[in-house]
């Protein structure tokens, strides 16, 4: 049990966490640019709504799509984006690097934890 508690803190203290949250921190501070990524997010939605609705404007929609282009372009230009898509790839990678060598709960349901369960590993070798 206490490895379990080292391997779940080992997680929480990573790097790749630590800068992600660091990243996401300096875009939500920034209001300006927070509000950008909210106008960007609303306006995607609203577009793929949109073209979903039979006898939508297509006009309308093609303005929308191209103010989309617009501020994601202006969006993927942002250092302070750039930093937090990189940090989001790093610590997506370090999360499925580390998953499986910590469990945080068993209920059963192996969806979460896949083959790393200790307890899946004993049913194959037929210890269940």
């Amino acid at each position: 049990m206490e490895e379990k508690k080292k391997g779940m803190l080992d997680v929480l203290a990573a790097d790749e966490i630590h800068r992600y949250l660091k990243a996401k921190r300096a875009v939500n501070d920034d209001t300006e640019l927070s509000e950008m990524v909210k106008e960007y997010e609303e306006g995607t939605a609203r577009l793929a709504k949109m073209v979903q609705t039979e006898g939508f404007d297509a006009d309308e929609a093609v303005r929308l799509s191209n103010d989309m282009d617009y501020i994601g372009f202006l969006l993927s230009q942002n250092p302070k984006i750039v930093e937090l898509q990189a940090a989001n790839k790093a610590m997506n990678e370090y999360l499925a690097q580390a998953k499986g060598t910590v469990s945080f709960s068993c209920g059963g349901n192996c969806s979460s934890c896949a083959e790393a369960c200790a307890i899946q590993e004993k049913e194959k070798d037929g210890e269940a």
